[in-house]
């Protein structure tokens, strides 16, 4: 199930913000920005969430993008109608909602937030080469074959196809991937890239690539532009 954090200081809105993204079907957990035991970010954070849902605190939007981990995490800021004259303020936020919203506006503004942030929407299907990664169907195909992953290889597959082309550090996928509460060391995460290579085969081992002294980044080639479109930068249309 995906995570969404839920934001706030003032607890009603925020219980009426949890009800409607766990109708949505995330997992909805309760944070704050102090820091403080189970509920806090800055010590022993859980697992990054999928969302995070802020209602009005910009403190806690510009904590979540210095905090280390949890810089790219897809952000929808929540305010009351009477705050938006203070949106010039507004920066570091994938997506904005005024309440009250309905359960249809904010499935939209997550799913916005989400590919604004990642590149995907959460029904969306990975596809590189012959290589397919259902995001809605946990599935894992390679030239229609299904793959057999386990839970933990099939979330490091997501997380690196989900983000290509980046480095990531084995602690930063100790912490985006297994969670900050995962007390396995780095080995971990080499276990889990040699058996997610093996499974993809010859064809696509190769795109989990290893950073020397660093880390692992996946590599995915560009999107194919649609016939006759402008490659970035002018040029030539691609034929």
């Amino acid at each position: 199930m995906s995570d969404a954090w839920i934001i706030a200081a003032d607890g009603e809105p925020a219980s009426e913000t949890a009800r409607a993204v766990a109708e949505l079907g995330f997992r909805p957990m309760r944070m704050t920005l102090n820091g403080g035991g189970e509920s806090g970010w800055k010590e022993g954070t859980p697992r990054a969430p999928d969302v995070a849902i802020v209602l009005d605190s910009l403190d806690a939007v510009a904590s979540l993008r210095r905090t280390e981990g949890l810089g790219d995490v897809p952000v929808v800021l929540t305010v009351e109608a009477d705050q938006i004259e203070d949106l010039d303020a507004i920066i570091d936020v994938d997506e904005l909602i005024v309440r009250p919203f309905g359960k249809g506006e904010l499935r939209a503004r997550i799913a916005r937030a989400r590919r604004q942030a990642n590149g995907i929407a959460p029904d969306d299907v990975v596809r590189i080469g012959t290589l397919q990664i259902d995001l809605a169907t946990y599935q894992v195909s390679v030239a229609g074959d299904p793959i057999d992953f386990t839970y933990m290889e099939y979330e490091l597959l997501k997380f690196l196809a989900t983000h290509p082309n980046r480095v990531f550090s084995r602690e930063a996928l100790l912490s985006r991937v297994w969670g900050y509460d995962y007390y396995g060391g780095a080995r971990t995460v080499d276990v889990h890239v040699r058996r997610v290579r093996a499974k993809l085969g010859a064809g696509h081992a190769h795109r989990i690539k290893t950073v020397r002294s660093v880390g692992y980044r996946f590599e995915a080639p560009p999107p194919t532009p649609a016939p006759g479109t402008q490659p970035p930068g002018g040029g030539t249309p691609w034929a």
